[in-house]
């Protein structure tokens, strides 16, 4: 389809879910609930178009106060009244039954009106009120000369033939029989966009969704709506693999680079896979989020990698503070543009909003690494394994594609042994790297051990290490030479990732009798 063929409504997002625009001179449906922001849309469709597209346009609204429609306008900051003056907008409030008169009308007055101001749009809120008879209606109404389908068809008609592109809104589920007028609609209608306003738990939420638009593809699905505030309407277009526009290079490559955090180098055995995916599993305390800020702030100032940490638990500041009280140095970098903090608040997080700001933030800062402090947490907000499933693998196929190497930190409740790694929710199995962090309890004393349960394409040493949190972040205790002291007690043991550590004997006897 040539680009002529299509117009862009102007609307954050909606565009891009219908692949770059509507077919000119389509009859758009919208149909929703009230509350659902079917009038919004329609004014912001106008709006854009005559600001932005040099599409001059009509609106037609029934018994509505033209002040106030002005008021809600500005509250977006639309100044329709200019726009009145200048001759790029006319606002027509009308009744149902005018209306009819003028669609049924051979000269119709108001096509006149859009034919004289050089208009491409037209809005018309609400077609639902427009029936031929009032209260119960029987089918025959819907059917046939003077009926509602004929009326819709003449409304069709005109706007071809003026060649407007006319956006129509319908109220669902208030209005009598409004199953036959919405079927009528909906099978008339060249593109239907269907919008929900629903509850989850004590949040609300609006999707959108495109039922049908004749002649063109565009993304199906339901999709996040959300009304922002001074701007008007924003589309997330839902999560899932890009397909259309991932990067043209291959997702996998043998180049393998050091991680620039020497125990993630030390037990990975020298370096990661350039792209490859990382799950930090961890109880809390086990020092994943310190290990993530680690590889951002060290992969930045050693190897020149730009890093971005995204983090629901913490606010940037928090971050920032228990880097610097452990030296890490993340302050400076943070200031030098070489590591970018995200944070979005858990409280009532929508992962397709979420999901997009994530994606346009790595792809404006050219983000080679990526740091996910909390995956659990987003897992917790979402209320439903597939969303937080959906989330993860539109999240990895994404870093792939743009080769950006990433770690993901996840919490378990497992506090002494792990029985999975990742709780009701898994992803483990399209992960390249699992790193385990674990307290052992040794008498009575609790020691953090870290083991690399899988590396793909890495010859990484399989052995569980004990490391320390302090100044200069996580490090590895140092492998001594000769017999292990009490400092270094893992070689002494067996089952340490399991829930009962066991002394190694040796001719019968511990390595060392005198420890308890």
């Amino acid at each position: 389809m040539a680009d002529s063929d299509l117009i862009a409504t102007g609307i954050a997002g909606l565009d891009t879910i219908f692949l770059g625009g509507i077919r000119r001179g389509n009859l758009i449906l919208v149909e929703g609930a009230p509350g659902s922001g079917k009038s919004l849309l329609g004014l912001e469709f106008i709006y854009r178009g005559a600001t932005v597209y040099n599409e001059p346009g009509l609106i037609v609204v029934f018994e509505t106060d033209p002040d106030m429609l002005l008021r809600d306008a500005a509250a977006f900051g639309w100044d329709f009244a200019a726009l009145q003056q200048q001759h790029r907008l006319t606002i027509i409030v009308t009744s149902p039954q005018v209306l009819d008169q003028e669609l049924r009308a051979p000269d119709s007055v108001l096509l006149q009106t859009a034919r004289d101001m050089g208009a491409r749009r037209m809005f018309i809120d609400s077609i639902a009120l427009l029936r031929a008879a009032d209260g119960p209606t029987p089918a025959a109404v819907f059917n046939g000369p003077g009926s509602y389908r004929a009326l819709l068809q003449q409304l069709l008609d005109g706007l071809r033939r003026e060649h407007l592109t006319g956006l129509v809104a319908h109220e669902t589920g208030v209005h009598g029989e409004p199953a036959l007028t919405l079927e009528v609609a909906e099978t008339l209608a060249d593109t239907v966009i269907a919008l929900q306003r629903g509850r989850r738990e004590r949040g609300i939420y609006r999707t959108l969704e495109i039922l049908k638009s004749r002649g063109q593809d565009f993304d199906a699905g339901e999709h996040t709506l959300r009304i922002q505030a001074g701007q008007g309407l924003e589309v997330f277009r839902r999560v899932q693999a890009d397909l259309r526009n991932q990067a043209p290079q291959p997702t996998s490559t043998t180049q393998r680079s050091a991680i620039g955090t020497a125990p993630l180098d030390t037990v990975m055995g020298g370096g990661l896979l350039e792209g490859s995916i990382t799950l930090v599993v961890g109880v809390s305390g086990s020092g994943k989020s310190i290990l993530g800020y680690q590889v951002a702030v060290e992969g930045a100032t050693r190897l020149g990698k730009r890093s971005l940490v995204v983090s629901l638990d913490e606010h940037p500041a928090q971050i920032l503070r228990n880097a610097e009280l452990l030296g890490l140095g993340m302050q400076a970098q943070v200031e030098a543009g070489t590591v970018h903090l995200f944070h979005d608040s858990p409280l009532e997080v929508e992962v397709d909003v979420h999901y997009a700001r994530l994606c346009q933030t790595m792809e404006a800062q050219q983000i080679e690494r990526l740091v996910v402090d909390g995956l659990t947490t987003i897992r917790h907000a979402l209320h439903d394994d597939r969303r937080f499933r959906e989330f993860v693998h539109g999240l990895l196929a994404f870093t792939k594609a743009r080769r950006i190497t990433t770690l993901l930190c996840y919490e378990t409740p497992e506090v002494f042994g792990v029985s999975r790694f990742m709780p009701d929710a898994g992803v483990s199995s399209v992960v390249d790297n699992i790193i385990l962090l674990n307290f052992v309890e040794l008498g009575d004393q609790l020691h953090r051990a870290m083991t690399v349960v899988k590396a793909r394409g890495s010859a990484h040493p399989l052995v569980t290490r004990e490391y320390q949190i302090g100044p200069g972040g996580l490090t590895l205790t140092p492998l001594p030479d000769g017999r292990l002291p009490l400092s270094q007690p893992f070689g002494q043991y067996y089952n340490l990732v399991s829930r009962a550590p066991t002394r190694v004997p040796r001719n019968g006897h511990d390595l060392d009798p005198d420890r308890p």
